[in-house]
């Protein structure tokens, strides 16, 4: 298991975000880059560690 939510049943539900997090988890497979809050398929991830985490937010 890589990613799991649990709602209370009188919670929305988000179909996109569900998505989101399983284009996520593809991304990181492919390219080996972990993905900021709020990535989407086709915006830039970044390398896990302090050198990726300093290029990423150079970047904003």
């Amino acid at each position: 298991v890589q990613h799991q939510v649990v709602n209370a049943l009188g919670l929305g539900r988000n179909i996109d975000e569900a998505l989101r997090m399983l284009e996520a988890l593809q991304h990181l497979e492919k390219n080996g880059e972990v993905c900021p809050a709020n990535w989407h398929e086709g915006q830039k991830g970044m390398k896990p560690d302090q050198g990726g985490l300093k290029d990423w937010f150079k970047d904003k």
